[in-house]
């Protein structure tokens, strides 16, 4: 990795937190009628959104040109 490609990282956080669902698989706690199990996937779907916003803004360099295939060859 070079640059800033190390925030890429940040998007593995939602993969982990929903890999095992018998860590959220649960009736309890309820939020506005629904359980856990159904809440929680909502919320990191939500965050997921977010998370991948703030890694292209720190990706993107403003006023810099997009890197072409030629940019590796140097």
């Amino acid at each position: 990795m070079h640059g800033r490609d190390w925030v890429l990282l940040v998007l593995l956080i939602p993969f982990v937190a929903v890999l095992w669902p018998p860590l959220y698989a649960h009736l309890t706690p309820t939020l506005l009628g629904m359980p856990l199990f159904i809440w929680y996937q909502f919320a990191w779907a939500v965050i997921t959104a977010v998370l991948t916003i703030i890694v292209y803004f720190v990706r993107e360099r403003p006023g810099e040109p997009a890197p072409t295939e030629h940019d590796d060859a140097r």
